[in-house]
Protein backbone atom coordinates (compact mmCIF):
# COMPACT_ATOMS: atom_id res chain seq x y z
CA UNK A 1 0.00 0.00 0.00
CA UNK A 2 1.36 3.41 -0.91
CA UNK A 3 1.49 6.32 1.51
CA UNK A 4 -1.11 8.18 -0.58
CA UNK A 5 -3.55 5.26 -0.32
CA UNK A 6 -3.05 4.99 3.44
CA UNK A 7 -3.48 8.78 3.77
CA UNK A 8 -6.76 8.69 1.83
CA UNK A 9 -8.08 5.71 3.81
CA UNK A 10 -7.33 7.47 7.08
CA UNK A 11 -9.10 10.64 5.90
CA UNK A 12 -12.07 8.50 4.82
CA UNK A 13 -12.59 7.38 8.44
CA UNK A 14 -12.81 10.93 9.74
CA UNK A 15 -14.48 12.74 6.86
CA UNK A 16 -17.26 15.32 6.75
CA UNK A 17 -19.28 16.42 3.77
CA UNK A 18 -18.78 20.06 2.82
CA UNK A 19 -18.69 22.38 -0.16
CA UNK A 20 -15.80 24.49 -1.39
CA UNK A 21 -16.05 27.47 -3.72
CA UNK A 22 -13.93 30.28 -5.08
CA UNK A 23 -15.97 33.47 -5.18
CA UNK A 24 -16.46 34.80 -8.67
CA UNK A 25 -14.59 32.11 -10.54
CA UNK A 26 -15.40 28.55 -9.41
CA UNK A 27 -18.87 27.38 -8.41
CA UNK A 28 -19.40 25.40 -5.22
CA UNK A 29 -18.58 21.69 -5.43
CA UNK A 30 -19.27 18.91 -2.95
CA UNK A 31 -16.14 17.46 -1.30
CA UNK A 32 -15.11 15.64 1.85
CA UNK A 33 -12.94 17.34 4.46
CA UNK A 34 -11.37 15.92 7.60
CA UNK A 35 -11.17 18.15 10.66
CA UNK A 36 -7.67 18.36 12.07
CA UNK A 37 -7.05 17.75 15.75
CA UNK A 38 -5.14 21.01 15.78
CA UNK A 39 -7.31 23.86 17.08
CA UNK A 40 -6.20 27.44 16.97
CA UNK A 41 -6.86 29.81 19.78
CA UNK A 42 -3.50 31.51 19.81
CA UNK A 43 -2.56 34.67 21.62
CA UNK A 44 -0.41 37.01 19.59
CA UNK A 45 1.07 40.46 20.07
CA UNK A 46 -0.88 42.97 22.14
CA UNK A 47 -3.13 40.20 23.50
CA UNK A 48 -4.68 39.60 20.05
CA UNK A 49 -6.38 36.21 19.87
CA UNK A 50 -6.58 34.32 16.57
CA UNK A 51 -9.35 31.74 16.40
CA UNK A 52 -9.90 29.31 13.59
CA UNK A 53 -10.43 25.80 12.34
CA UNK A 54 -8.14 23.53 10.41
CA UNK A 55 -9.07 20.84 7.88
CA UNK A 56 -7.22 18.29 5.78
CA UNK A 57 -8.35 17.84 2.17
CA UNK A 58 -7.14 15.03 -0.05
CA UNK A 59 -5.76 16.08 -3.43
CA UNK A 60 -7.51 13.08 -4.99
CA UNK A 61 -10.89 14.39 -3.74
CA UNK A 62 -10.22 17.79 -5.35
CA UNK A 63 -9.00 16.12 -8.55
CA UNK A 64 -12.17 14.02 -8.73
CA UNK A 65 -14.34 17.17 -8.87
CA UNK A 66 -11.86 19.15 -11.05
CA UNK A 67 -11.15 21.72 -8.32
CA UNK A 68 -7.66 23.27 -8.35
CA UNK A 69 -5.32 23.72 -5.39
CA UNK A 70 -7.11 25.54 -2.53
CA UNK A 71 -6.39 29.25 -2.43
CA UNK A 72 -6.61 31.94 0.24
CA UNK A 73 -10.16 33.29 0.24
CA UNK A 74 -11.85 30.05 -0.84
CA UNK A 75 -14.95 29.30 1.22
CA UNK A 76 -15.63 25.94 2.84
CA UNK A 77 -19.20 25.45 4.04
CA UNK A 78 -20.11 22.73 6.49
CA UNK A 79 -23.64 22.03 7.77
CA UNK A 80 -22.54 22.19 11.42
CA UNK A 81 -19.41 24.34 11.31
CA UNK A 82 -20.83 26.98 8.96
CA UNK A 83 -18.84 29.22 6.64
CA UNK A 84 -15.05 29.00 6.90
CA UNK A 85 -12.78 31.21 4.81
CA UNK A 86 -9.40 29.70 3.91
CA UNK A 87 -6.55 31.79 5.34
CA UNK A 88 -3.53 29.51 4.93
CA UNK A 89 -2.69 26.42 2.86
CA UNK A 90 0.08 23.89 3.52
CA UNK A 91 0.85 21.09 1.09
CA UNK A 92 1.21 17.55 2.42
CA UNK A 93 3.72 15.36 0.59
CA UNK A 94 4.21 11.68 -0.22
CA UNK A 95 7.65 10.09 0.19
CA UNK A 96 8.51 10.94 -3.42
CA UNK A 97 7.56 14.59 -2.99
CA UNK A 98 4.16 14.33 -4.71
CA UNK A 99 1.36 16.39 -3.15
CA UNK A 100 -1.23 14.09 -1.58
CA UNK A 101 -3.29 16.65 0.32
CA UNK A 102 -3.63 20.09 1.80
CA UNK A 103 -3.88 21.31 5.38
CA UNK A 104 -6.07 24.42 5.25
CA UNK A 105 -6.47 26.85 8.11
CA UNK A 106 -9.65 28.88 8.16
CA UNK A 107 -10.82 32.02 9.88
Amino acid sequence: MSLANAFNQLLFLHRREATIERNGSIAAVQIFISPSNYARNLEGPEKTVSEGKEFVISKSILDSVNYPRPKRGDVIRDSELGKNTVADIREMYDFGGSIIGYRVRCE
